[in-house]
């Protein structure tokens, strides 16, 4: 098997290859139980047949419901405290202790009636809540004695404070001398209260843990055949809930193995029509991208890093709304340009859409928000332009949202704010993209606008030494640069990407600029003394000097093709012709009078080599007049097409007429005729000087 095939089979190998990962992939990461097949809306009409229900079901509560009910049982649920019965019995042998100097007095009743007020309030129970609890919330607590629970109204037992309060309330009660009161308090009847009902916050915590997973999460049931919701009814949270609690059961009810295969052939049919459409795109409009390993790898790459991002959301519970996923496309739209990065929009979008609660609303929300990016950042020239973009796509988003939440709730809440705020971290975290595409640049050899922008000023170290050292050259290349981006500008393509490889087509000639005819002067022509073939060896090396510079200088490989590609495989015919005129009977070597190449491909390059020849040769026009300029254009890029010098060339028949129109038009107005200025009349005033002429 010939060598050029072997490869061929294993680049479509290659990209099969990876085309089946990626959707492997995708289809992984897609959920697997929701055979659910209707999607709905808050406020929007049931756009299907009548539903019935296809069995008996269960209505689910809400998220919010259950939510509710957990806090009420956490609010309400009693403390659990364990009696200590030692308490009240070491309490009142020490209040009997201390109180005896009175009891010899002979205040003995009063005495005992005070112990059995005391013994009283232990047997209610004297409790201290713990800090986490509000008294206020409590209605009950449950006593445990004996291993014996019951629930107790929190009226019926005493705090600290109020057991004391009710103490110091029935001494003062006692038909008693005051002298002896006094003498009582003395003793400080607090000292003989202390919680006998201690908190078991273990207990507590357990039974609480207990009822909360107890919790019902079902409140009522659909029975087979009952209506569910009828065609065109709207949407309302009661039907929501029906919904939901249908779809429920369809994820329990889907674990069957045909199922389950029936799911995932329909998920890789999805995968696959998305890719399908990804790469159709790229193979029959971008041919010299998809067979590109490097783009090829960094293009699906884009694609399946950003499903991962949407993704996201899905298995790590994050508002999709707060997830960058225009970051990839961004970053195309900057490097490969709008066409790919519009498709990439469109196909990941179908598939992260599979993610969002709301499919219908966030993929308009995507599909907006990405459009705006793109063309926002169509040629991205300086970095002020990412950040204006940011704004325009969160003002995209943001009214979608808007819209969307009028239709569905009727009104603007605090979940809608929430939402905004949601979209502008999305914004933010996509801001991250800008230093992010200097990272590509180097790691997949393309070339951003922002970049081609600092190349393209004069300052450039390459650039400074071509004006320095053959100032001829540099003129030419920059009327090379303002003929090809004109028609550039006209055929479509990158205007700022010709310009600044037309800047630097020529900056091989730096090396030897005196060989060359528009750095010359005094009538010195050092081919004067070089034979034919070794003059064309001088001429033809100024294509890989140039080469060599540009990467000494660390030009991307987009300008350095714009070097090596400019003169193609064309022959220098001035000695090629020399040497024929003066030795025909001589068989020429035509290797030696021909460019290497290779010829050009891309528009860009191919309206160079034009631009090149045509703006060479207008300077040899005796007679610049439009009649003449035409013929030249015409005859030049004419003779470079019946040459096959563009026959691998994105262009048309049409790009090359306006590409010679183009050509025409400019030389025209750059080789206008002068006017003549008049002589001064010292007979008259300068002032009285009539005329207007012009550059």
């Amino acid at each position: 098997m010939p060598a050029r095939n072997l490869k061929k089979r294993l680049n479509l190998a290659f990209r099969v290859a990876t085309l089946l990962v990626i959707c492997c992939l995708i289809v992984y990461l897609f959920p697997k139980t929701d055979s659910f097949q209707y999607e709905f809306e808050k406020g929007m009409p049931w756009r299907y047949e009548t539903l019935y229900a296809p069995f008996d079901f269960p209505i689910y509560k809400t998220d919010s419901e259950l939510a509710e009910e957990r806090e009420k049982i956490t609010r309400e649920h009693p403390p659990i405290f364990n009696r200590n019965e030692q308490v009240k019995e070491q309490q009142v042998a020490l209040f009997v202790s201390a109180s005896k100097p009175l009891d010899e007095r002979g205040h003995t009743a009063a005495l005992q009636a005070v112990r059995t007020e005391l013994e009283r309030l232990y047997d209610r129970g004297i409790l201290q809540f713990p800090e986490e609890y509000a008294a206020e919330n409590i209605g009950t607590v449950k006593i445990v004695r004996n291993n014996f629970g019951e629930d107790v109204g929190i009226r019926q037992v005493y705090t600290l404070k109020e057991a004391y309060q009710t103490l110091i309330g029935f001494v003062g009660r006692l038909n008693q001398p005051e002298e002896w009161k006094e003498q009582l308090s003395d003793l400080d009847l607090n000292n003989f209260l202390h919680p006998n009902l201690e908190f078991d916050d273990t207990k507590t915590k357990l039974q609480l843990a207990n009822q909360l997973r107890n919790i019902s999460l079902t409140q009522g049931l659909v029975h087979n055949g009952e209506l569910v919701i009828a065609q065109r009814e709207l949407v309302t949270p009661e039907k929501i809930k029906l919904l939901n609690s249908l779809r429920k059961e369809f994820q329990h009810n889907a674990g069957s193995a045909l199922d389950s295969l029936r799911l995932t052939g329909g998920q890789i049919i999805l995968t696959l029509a998305s890719l399908l459409v990804f790469s159709l795109f790229f193979y029959f409009s971008k041919k010299r991208i998809f067979y590109n390993n490097k783009n090829f790898i960094f293009l699906y790459g884009s694609f399946l890093g950003t499903v991962l991002l949407g993704s996201a959301g899905y298995y790590y519970n994050i508002d999709m709304l707060a997830l960058p996923v225009l970051f990839f496309v961004i970053i195309v739209n900057t490097l490969t340009g709008s066409r790919p990065a519009l498709y990439l929009l469109l196909g990941s979008s179908l598939l992260i859409s599979y993610f969002a609660p709301n499919s219908y609303v966030y993929l308009f929300m995507q599909i907006a928000g990405g459009i705006v990016a793109i063309f926002s950042l169509a040629q991205m020239q300086r970095r002020g332009q990412m950040f204006l973009s940011l704004f325009f796509i969160f003002l995209m988003y943001a009214a979608v949202y808007t819209a969307m939440t009028l239709i569905r709730d009727g009104d603007i809440g605090l979940t809608f704010l929430l939402g905004i705020v949601w979209l502008l971290v999305n914004c933010l975290l996509l801001s991250l993209a800008y230093p992010v595409i200097y990272l590509f640049e180097k790691l997949f050899g393309f070339t951003s606008d922002i970049t081609l922008m600092e190349l393209s000023n004069p300052n450039h170290p390459a650039l400074r030494a071509l004006t320095q050292k053959a100032p001829g050259t540099f003129q030419h290349s920059l009327m090379v640069a303002n003929l090809a981006e004109e028609a550039i500008y006209r055929i479509g393509g990158s205007p700022l990407l010709t310009r600044t490889g037309a800047l630097y087509h020529d900056i091989g000639k730096s090396v030897e600029p005196i060989l060359f005819i528009e750095n010359q002067t005094g009538g010195i022509n050092p081919h004067d003394q070089f034979d034919f073939d070794e003059s064309a060896r001088h001429i033809i090396g100024h294509v890989t000097k140039g080469v060599e510079l540009a990467k000494k200088h660390n030009l991307p490989e987009a300008v350095i093709n714009f070097i090596r590609t400019h003169h193609g495989k064309s022959k220098v015919k001035y000695f090629y012709n020399s040497f024929q005129n003066k030795y025909p009977d001589r068989e020429v070597d035509e290797s030696l009078f021909t460019y290497i190449g290779p010829d050009p491909v891309s528009k860009e390059a191919s309206v160079l080599m034009m631009a090149d020849a045509v703006e060479a040769a207008s300077r040899t026009l005796k007679e610049k007049t439009e009649e003449n300029i035409s013929k030249l254009v015409s005859d030049i890029i004419d003779g470079q097409v019946s040459e096959g010098r563009y026959q691998n060339a994105e262009l048309t028949f049409r790009d090359v007429a306006t590409v010679k129109q183009v050509f025409t038009e400019m030389l025209v107005n750059i080789y206008h005729s002068r006017i003549v200025y008049p002589k001064l009349n010292h007979t008259e005033k300068p002032e009285e000087t009539s005329g207007n002429p012009t550059e």
